[in-house]
């Protein structure tokens, strides 16, 4: 059992003594919204009013009432506030009307760690898009279960990459920073918007366009909450080049 805090429903308990009712659409067909978030050392959550407003969204598409955000951030920050360091932090809205903020200790080790992925297809979602962070997971859990690797990068009828399965891919070509737009074919990344923030500050090149998914680049690498930025270091069982001179450039101080 995770330790850790959940506020459910507005009461605050350990993790392990957060239930909802087994009969609830969450759990029964996934009718879900989901975001996950981290804290620093000093309990400060990181890209909180962003995260909120994902999270808005996605309620929206699948139907789901949405709590006042004032009230969802007051949460997030007590379950924060309540773990002795570094937080993850995940807010579940469920079809039943349930609201879970869960606070677990973050793996500090997953963040720049070298990642092994492998090719899948991108297949565009029919009634929800690509940009709604909802409950029903399995199909990309079991991509990551059968092909043996930390992360299944998904490419479309172009040959570009788009995301990957639990994160933003981005690729370093020329010196040029490259990575998917946010059209609505895929989640809207709060880490890599951050990052490309950060890019236009060092005058860092960007190319709306996901990566080709062939190469070549100069480095390869995933964005995400619990990751930040790390390189891809293996892509279909071959190895590949890790972090490149605008990679560590990104990174440092990211």
């Amino acid at each position: 059992m995770s330790d850790g805090f959940a506020c459910l429903d507005g009461v605050l308990l350990p993790i392990g003594q957060a239930a909802i009712p087994v009969d609830d659409p969450a759990i029964t067909v996934g009718h879900a919204v989901f975001d996950t978030l981290r804290s620093g050392p000093d309990h400060t959550v990181v890209r909180l009013q962003d995260h909120l407003e994902r999270l808005q969204l996605s309620a929206a598409a699948v139907g789901i009432s949405m709590p006042d955000l004032e009230v969802l951030a007051g949460e997030v920050n007590l379950v924060a506030s309540r773990m002795p360091g570094p937080a993850r932090i995940r807010i579940t809205l469920t079809g039943g009307g349930r609201r879970v903020v869960a606070a677990t200790p973050l793996d500090t080790s997953r963040i720049g760690r070298d990642v092994r992925a492998c090719r899948g297809t991108h297949t565009d979602e029919p009634y929800l898009g690509g940009a709604t962070k909802h409950g029903s997971r399995a199909p990309w859990i079991v991509a990551v279960q059968r092909s043996g690797v930390d992360e299944v990068l998904m490419v479309d009828a172009d040959g570009r990459f788009t995301e990957g399965t639990t994160c933003a891919v981005v690729g370093i070509i020329d010196g040029t920073l490259y990575t998917a737009a946010h059209d609505g074919r895929i989640l809207a990344s709060t880490t890599l918007n951050a990052l490309l923030t950060r890019a236009k500050s060092l005058g860092i090149d960007v190319v709306r366009k996901g990566p080709p998914a062939q190469g070549p680049w100069d480095g390869l690498y995933v964005a995400s909450t619990t990751r930040k930025l790390a390189p891809v270091v293996e892509l279909d069982g071959v190895p590949i080049p890790s972090w490149d001179p605008v990679g560590r450039r990104l990174a440092d101080g990211f």
